[in-house]
């Protein structure tokens, strides 16, 4: 991977895997039941390549709550980022109704879903983003998050991370590496598998790197 060494990309997966453990610790507690995860993966993808990729393993119609970040090391270093909570569309209602412990009716569903899913994604990618600011010894800045549904070509313009840099030019942005991590989890017994991801702006990892190097630094002392 650009600009880091095994023992980097080592550490990457450890804080990788420890923030979103803990992501998935909590929401294990939010619907009171066992959690599978699978192993982390990592890649390097441009704008385009990245929605694309999350469409192929997806499918069109999904369900996400995206939350932009910063990571900052100092005043000159930082490296900004979205953390994303994301499932299928037609696996919602199953997700809520583990929510609230029983199966809710469908008007209730509507009347819910935009709240509970805001609200779940705030708790579980807040602790993924904030876990892994404090294993990099950053200060961390945090948006809102938002929560929408819909098509991956409707949901294009939020889920593109370019947001992050303000880039403008279509050939700059594709030209653009985003560094994206994702862990896939199930939800025993409650028909509920999604994604939590985090996607980082590659031009940035440089900072990363001196995070992930102290980091190291730490371990060994």
């Amino acid at each position: 991977m650009i600009c880091l060494d095994d023992m980097e990309e080592d550490a990457l997966r450890e804080l990788f895997n420890l923030s979103f453990g803990r992501a998935a610790a909590t929401l294990s507690e939010m619907v009171d039941g066992e959690i599978s995860l699978s192993p982390p993966c990592m890649s390097l993808l441009s704008e385009s390549r990245l929605v694309a990729h999350l469409a192929g393993l997806y499918g069109m119609a999904i369900g996400v709550v995206g939350m932009r970040f910063r990571f900052v090391f100092s005043e000159n270093r930082s490296i900004a980022g979205m953390a994303v909570l994301l499932i299928r569309a037609a696996e919602i209602a199953h997700l809520l109704d583990a929510l609230y412990g029983s199966p809710l009716p469908d008007e209730v569903l509507i009347q819910v879903e935009g709240e509970t899913m805001q609200s779940t994604g705030d708790v579980l990618l807040y602790t993924c983003v904030s876990s892994f600011s404090a294993l990099l010894s950053s200060d961390i800045e945090c948006d809102a998050p938002h929560y929408y549904r819909g098509t991956v070509t409707e949901l294009q313009p939020f889920l593109l991370p370019g947001g992050l840099t303000q880039t403008e030019d279509p050939a700059t942005a594709e030209a653009e590496q985003w560094l994206l991590l994702r862990v896939d989890f199930t939800l025993l017994g409650k028909q509920v598998a999604g994604s939590l991801l985090m996607w980082m702006d590659g031009a940035a990892l440089p900072n990363l790197r001196a995070g992930l190097d102290r980091y190291l630094a730490d371990s060994m002392e």
